[in-house]
């Protein structure tokens, strides 16, 4: 594929070509690490599998920056409406919660340039009602048995440890770090009874912001899941998620919004969220769910500081539909979509006697780049994902199910650059994850990989057949092509093998 190179130099510092990872980058004065407030900025998506499309339904908090002060907004601002209901536990009291969230809705709507036009109700939520959410909307859209699936897909391809327990994790992760949300269905606001009042301002800033994009915009149409595009799913989560933080963000800034912080300050925390979950348990996982609000919002303020708040809005009418374009806003202007790749599932099955596909679905750049994390600092990794074109993957058990599905997939890239800068770092994270159990081949600017080949017979089939059952744009894949965005009478050079 021809399509341009886009690795800004921001993602190159001097030391982004050092071969392995030594240490860490602390984080930046002046910036809230993420180390101590990690799991709190949680979003309820997961790009890898499917396995989180319930996150759609939980928009949580993020913690970024200093608390700011509570707006003068008057009290009884008719934005919000506190619900009467049983006596609050210990901790934040609802009358509390219902009183701030009334001081700062009108103060958020005037910085996300979005009138109240709603009621949103506030109410406050013990951890372990925050569980029993979770759990119900992890169920909303999918059964136990394809739960267990999505985590099985999830460990093989080293995101978590094989036979784990998924919706164990993930509850145990969102009870313990969740702070806030807000529910469509319901039009309320659920404040956890644990935060702190110098915790209040900000969970509110953000979770209200949601209130507002769900008048205007409608956030439960945006709940179903995408079969089989989980990229698709995960652009949106960005761009809910990046919205209501760059929201938070431009009323903490007071008159001069988003314009007072630098892009290069929004880079260092999608640094941070990338590299500072190495400190916390399943970090792969971690950082899928922290980077919707860290890249998130860096690519909507960017987008605000060029274009202003409605060419945000727009976005609602003409959804992302990959992952690289919440990522990098000329790709996010351009409408760039993802380079079809199409897998045969039968075509494969064929040569791989007494295993079925149970599943088929899409990586995209940011699920990629929160696995090159694990294996290099967030500057390398942000290159080695860059130039990503689109992907496609297999999933195939044996029965009885053996320690992990095999996963058989392709990538294509921009260039043959692209495809080697990647597979150069993801090569680093499949030994770490899989050593000695995995294949990884390119052909010009094509990627095949094989996660979880335990055997020779598999690992000879997928040698011989794997690139013939897909297809890149329309051709054989390992067949270099002309993209889209090429100049016209661009003619592509021979595939290595």
């Amino acid at each position: 594929m021809t399509r341009p190179r886009d690795k800004s130099s921001q993602w190159e510092p001097a030391h982004a070509h050092r071969n392995r990872r030594t240490s860490r980058p602390e984080a930046a004065p002046g910036s809230r690490s993420l180390a101590t407030t990690s799991l709190s900025r949680t979003s309820a998506a997961l790009s890898l599998a499917s396995l989180l499309s319930l996150a759609s339904l939980l928009s949580l908090t993020a913690c970024a920056g200093a608390t700011p002060p509570a707006s003068d907004s008057p009290g009884d601002s008719p934005g919000t409406s506190p619900t009467a209901a049983t006596p609050a536990p210990a901790g934040l009291a609802q009358a509390r919660a219902a009183e701030q969230t009334r001081k700062i809705m009108e103060a958020v709507a005037k910085a996300r340039a979005l009138p109240v036009t709603g009621k949103v109700g506030v109410e406050v939520m013990q951890r372990a009602e925050i569980r029993d959410f979770a759990k119900t909307a992890m169920y909303e859209h999918h059964s136990r048995e394809q739960i267990r699936m999505f985590t099985r897909i999830e460990s093989a391809m080293g995101v978590l440890p094989l036979g784990s327990d998924g919706e164990a994790i993930l509850l145990d992760m969102l009870e313990t770090g969740v702070m806030g949300l807000y529910e469509p269905k319901k039009k309320t606001l659920f404040i956890g009874t644990h935060v702190s009042d110098g915790q209040l301002d900000m969970v509110v800033g953000h979770e209200i912001a949601h209130g507002l994009q769900d008048m205007h915009f409608g956030l439960e149409r945006l709940q179903q899941p995408i079969r089989g595009d989980s990229d698709a799913e995960a652009a949106r989560t960005y761009l809910v998620e990046g919205d209501a933080q760059a929201a938070y963000l431009a009323w903490v800034s007071g008159a001069a919004g988003l314009a007072s912080i630098s892009p290069e300050v929004m880079l260092v925390t999608g640094n941070q969220a990338l590299d500072l979950a190495d400190l916390v348990d399943y970090p792969v996982l971690a950082r899928s769910l922290q980077l919707p609000y860290a890249d998130g919002a860096m690519t909507v303020a960017a987008l605000v500081r060029a274009q202003g708040w409605p060419a945000v809005d727009a976005l609602y009418t003409t959804l992302p539909t990959t992952t690289e374009q919440m990522l990098h806003l000329d790709k996010l202007l351009a409408r760039e979509a993802a380079v079809a790749v199409v897998a045969d599932p039968a075509a494969l099955a064929a040569h791989l006697p007494g295993q079925r596909v149970v599943w088929q679905d899409n990586l995209g750049e940011a699920s990629l780049l929160t696995m090159l994390a694990d294996v290099e600092p967030a500057p390398v990794a942000r290159a080695a994902a860059a130039g990503w074109g689109g992907d496609r993957y297999l999933a195939l058990e044996r029965d009885p199910f053996g320690a992990a599905p095999l996963i058989v997939g392709l990538i294509a890239w921009d260039s043959e650059a692209d495809a080697e800068e990647f597979a150069t770092t993801f090569r680093l994270y499949l030994e770490k994850a899989m050593p000695d159990a995995f294949i990884l081949q390119r052909r010009g600017d094509q990627l095949l990989f094989a996660a979880q080949v335990r055997d020779a017979a598999t690992r000879d089939a997928l040698a011989t057949h794997a690139w013939s059952a897909f297809t890149v744009a329309g051709k054989p894949a390992g067949t270099r092509i002309t993209s889209k965005l090429a100049p016209a009478g661009t003619t592509a050079g021979r595939a290595a093998s």
